[in-house]
């Protein structure tokens, strides 16, 4: 008897489990072939999400220079403060996320 993921929430079962403990699915009509679907639309999933978020995030880097442009802060002002703290949020957000994409595409 070996440990796997289960394939629908990924928490360890028994490989000889006809129905996951956590989350109820049924693994009796499980192939192999349906396991490896499973497994890539959830690597496609992922990587999807990590790309929307990189663009999230270089959009909210991209707004605080907007803002600095077309606010004209005065030094020291609030405005000021907010249009650098979107500038740092979004730029540190979208280094972070694209090294987790390179990570997940360097480990396929």
């Amino acid at each position: 008897m070996a440990i796997i993921a289960c394939p629908f929430c990924g928490r360890k079962i028994s490989d000889k489990s006809t129905e996951c403990n956590h989350c109820k699915k049924d693994l009796t009509a499980m192939t192999p072939e349906k396991m490896h679907a499973l497994a890539r639309d959830k690597h496609f999933d992922k990587v999807q999400s990590l790309i929307t978020q990189s663009m999230l995030a270089l959009i909210l880097f991209l707004l605080g220079f907007g803002l600095l442009y077309w606010w004209d802060p005065v030094a020291g002002s609030f405005q000021q403060l907010i249009a650098y703290g979107c500038i740092l949020v979004g730029f540190i957000w979208y280094i972070i996320t694209r090294g987790r994409i390179l990570l997940i595409k360097k480990r396929k």
